[in-house]
């Protein structure tokens, strides 16, 4: 990496994340392109991943408290001088292209802001939850708009002019802090590109436990109270009319299941389970494809119990902007002039 000024910062905050830091810092060395800065901010982790970041002599800042990942983010992007800011997350793989393809495409299309990628359709670990939740993420990316109205933190990148000039990172959000920071962007006019082809790979291990605490307390929870404080809700990535639509069939088939052992409720609770099937039939064909029909059973399984969560987070989260509401700590956010 040279040492003037880069082309390309990348950013990569982390928490406790020995086991992948590593493979992450890896895999950006081995890079074709090679004008760019590496700043890893370690955010008081309790483990050793600063010992693992040192090993590859990339710039190390260490935080004195945790602060989530948009505080660490803003403190890194502080002490970058890229022209880009690539935003990645510990357990990513960057392909040998990735970042050569990321200057590029804001060489050739001057008029967006921002851009994000993709997930490749496996996952580094091979466990069944790691492989549902990197395919649908996979799956999301790959049928939503170019035009996104959104932004990723976790393998996101950015013109520096307009990251300052939209603030940065929203340190209040400990969660989802790159969609409401892809909500200021998208309001003021900064266009978003979803890069459909630059493709990254996932380290990260699911639990049953870790993708039910991901999608409920994570995503559903904190999106719901996004969207209620914003009132940005768009018909695309997660908030797809089939995924709203899949909430209250996911409902209705579990409160139909006692009426099955009656003929006509037995029909009833087909009909709508050929409904949440037919609303999800895209996904799951995907995971039929990718893993075979045991794998495509197991999820339509999860698939159901995921929108169970939504619902369930949905609730919270209204409940939580209520509660803030009613304390005055709501604040709007406005389009910007």
């Amino acid at each position: 990496m040279p040492e003037s000024t880069p082309v390309l910062s990348v950013i990569i905050p982390v928490f406790n994340g020995e086991a992948t830091i590593g493979a992450c810092l890896l895999a950006l060395h081995a890079s074709k392109f090679r004008d760019f800065e590496v700043i890893v901010v370690d955010d008081k982790s309790t483990d050793e991943t600063a010992l693992v970041v040192r090993a590859f002599g990339c710039r190390l800042i260490r935080c004195v408290e945790n602060s989530g990942p948009a505080a660490a983010r803003n403190l890194a992007a502080s002490h970058s001088s890229g022209k880009y800011l690539f935003f990645l997350d510990a357990d990513i793989l960057v392909e040998a292209d990735s970042l050569g393809e990321i200057v590029e495409a804001f060489a050739k299309r001057p008029e967006i802001g921002a851009l994000f990628g993709s997930f490749h359709r496996d996952s580094v670990p091979a466990n069944f939850f790691s492989r549902y939740k990197n395919l649908i993420h996979h799956h999301t990316h790959q049928i939503s708009r170019e035009n996104a109205s959104t932004f990723c933190g976790g393998f996101g990148a950015i013109r520096r002019e307009v990251f300052l000039a939209a603030g940065g990172f929203d340190p209040q959000h400990r969660f989802l802090e790159d969609v409401e920071l892809g909500i200021r962007l998208h309001r003021a006019g900064n266009p978003i590109w979803l890069h459909k082809n630059l493709r990254f790979s996932h380290c990260k291990r699911y639990t049953l436990w870790g993708l039910i605490r991901s999608d409920l307390f994570q995503r559903a929870v904190p999106w719901t109270r996004l969207i209620l404080r914003t009132g940005e809700v768009h018909n695309d990535l997660n908030t797809q009319t089939s995924n709203i639509l899949s909430v209250p069939v996911a409902y209705l088939l579990l409160a139909g299941l006692p009426a099955f052992a009656f003929a006509y409720g037995a029909f009833a609770w087909l009909c709508l389970l050929l409904t949440f099937l037919g609303l999800n039939r895209r996904f799951l064909a995907l995971t039929w494809r990718e893993f075979g029909a045991w794998f495509a059973l197991r999820s339509a399984v999860t698939c159901w119990m995921i929108y169970l969560l939504s619902g369930l987070g949905v609730v919270l989260g209204a409940f939580g902007h209520l509660g803030e509401e009613l304390r005055g700590e709501v604040e709007e956010v406005e389009p910007a002039p």
